[in-house]
């Protein structure tokens, strides 16, 4: 049997995600020296202090920047250097074992909901905007599209779900969801903002 990885067409999927995970990763990084210097000295005006909406001060300031008792952002280093190992594999032409791929999709599906939790908390309860934030969901999102790509005949089983990916993928369908997702989440931020 023929896992969904070796019917890919093309390394397309693998390229964005490299990418969406560079992106996060790097934007992590950053956001990760701005917190430590944050730590050090809170009066201190940050780089990514831009203006009255885009504070990261301000959000390191709230719970929902450490969830799980540590800083959110050591947490996307973790998940997205490990993406970003997977991806270059798959890229370079290595064969991903089927759970492997299962789980690191899992993961990327459980940031897209992390992501989409934390930036509505950003938009109505914090008050401001992470830039670093929307890198790394930006990248979150190209990587889900990517998964789906990838692990569509793992997880579309049966005949007809199969067909019905296949149109839907064939179309462009999925890429056309995937970009509401994000305006949706731009839309959330400017309506409340602007």
């Amino acid at each position: 049997m023929k896992s969904s990885q070796t019917n890919a067409s093309s390394r397309w999927p693998w390229a964005v995600l490299v990418a969406g995970s560079a992106v996060g990763l790097i934007a992590s990084f950053i956001q990760t020296i701005e917190r430590i210097n944050f730590a050090k000295n809170p009066t201190t005006p940050l780089q990514c202090d831009l203006n009255a909406i885009f504070s990261c001060s301000n959000v390191f300031d709230a719970w929902q920047s450490s969830v799980f008792g540590f800083s959110n952002s050591i947490l996307c280093i973790s998940f997205f250097a490990v993406v970003l190992g997977g991806a270059l594999a798959g890229l370079t032409g290595s064969r991903l074992h089927r759970t492997l791929r299962l789980v690191l999709h899992f993961f990327t599906v459980f940031f897209l909901g992390f992501g989409a939790w934390y930036l509505w908390q950003s938009t109505f309860y914090i008050g401001y905007i992470c830039i670093f934030c929307l890198a790394c969901y930006t990248g979150v999102i190209a990587m889900n599209w990517a998964w789906l790509r990838l692990n569509a005949t793992d997880i579309f089983r049966s005949p007809s779900s199969k067909a019905t990916w296949q149109r839907i993928s064939a179309s462009g369908g999925d890429t056309f969801g995937w970009l509401l997702w994000a305006l949706f989440i731009a839309f959330m931020i400017v309506n409340k903002f602007a």
